[in-house]
C-alpha cells in the first residue's frame, strides 16, 4: 500500500487504516460517518493531531 493524502480522498467510513499525523506519529484509526477521524491510540488522540496521510483498505 502507498500513503494517500487526506486532501486526495478519505477511506471508507469505519475501515481501520494506518494514519500519519502532523507530529510524525503512525497509528491506526478510522473515519467516522461524519468525516471525523478517530485514532485508536488514546495517548496520541489526546494531543488532537491532524491526520495528513493514511494507508490501508
Amino acid at each position: 500500500m502507498t500513503w494517500i493524502s487526506v486532501k486526495q480522498r478519505l477511506p471508507e467510513p469505519f475501515t481501520k487504516v494506518w494514519v500519519l499525523t502532523d507530529s510524525g506519529r503512525k497509528v491506526t484509526g478510522y473515519v467516522k460517518s461524519n468525516g471525523e477521524w478517530h485514532l485508536l491510540c488514546p495517548q496520541v488522540a489526546a494531543t488532537k493531531p491532524e491526520v495528513i496521510r493514511w494507508e490501508g483498505e
